[in-house]
């Protein structure tokens, strides 16, 4: 795989981890999407599994806002139906721990 297809590869894994997060799937059902697209686009190893755990660190951030900002904001996100930004972060960790998680099963066979 070429370099720039292998960024995309792990760049679009990395989205899409952090997206199943954000939409609450059922970890069974991310995993195996997961699995799945990294098979289809030639990129199910456990090295690119890493590289996209990593990517997940260079996505961008919400913007940081204080507490006061946070529970002033918090009754219009929810009748619009935003996230807060301690929803995105959540959701970026948990797709980072599912990537990790799916290069640990590789690297254990």
């Amino acid at each position: 795989m070429a370099s720039d297809e292998r960024r995309i590869v792990v760049e679009g894994l990395a989205a899409t981890a952090v997206t199943l997060a954000e939409r609450h799937e059922r970890e069974s059902t991310a995993l195996g999407y997961l699995r799945d697209l990294a098979e289809q686009v030639g990129g199910r190893t456990a090295q690119v599994f890493r590289e996209a755990a990593d990517a997940v660190t260079q996505m961008p951030q919400p913007p940081l806002e204080s507490a006061e900002e946070t529970e002033r904001e918090r009754p219009m996100r929810t009748i619009r139906g935003e996230p807060s930004a301690e929803d995105l972060l959540a959701a970026a960790l948990l797709g980072r721990e599912w990537l990790t998680r799916l290069a640990e099963e590789l690297e254990a066979r």
